[in-house]
């Protein structure tokens, strides 16, 4: 695999773990489960990137891991826009 597919897995994983801790963060104080709905779609993103991650080294991964550049762009712009509606401020 190429150098993007392998920048793209590693900012997808690196975006989505750091996007999983706000929201758990969130849930811990105000018990809300929404907040944890929030936090394990971006810790399944990540475990995606990370992945995708190990289908781009050179190591032999079995062929399921291989990413996809396309495909991995498309949930990196998921990723983004769930980090996005995360730290959003919310209007009182």
């Amino acid at each position: 695999m190429g150098l993007a597919e392998l920048f793209a897995a590693v900012l997808l994983a690196g975006i989505s773990a750091i996007n999983a801790a706000i929201p758990v963060g969130a849930y811990a104080r105000l018990r809300d489960g929404r907040f944890l709905l929030i936090g394990a779609s971006s810790a399944g993103l990540a475990l995606l990137g990370a992945l995708w991650t190990w289908g781009s080294l050179p190591y032999r991964p079995p062929a399921w891991a291989g990413p996809s550049l396309p495909v991995e762009l498309l949930v990196l712009v998921v990723a983004l826009f769930l980090l996005a509606a995360t730290l959003w401020p919310r209007h009182a």
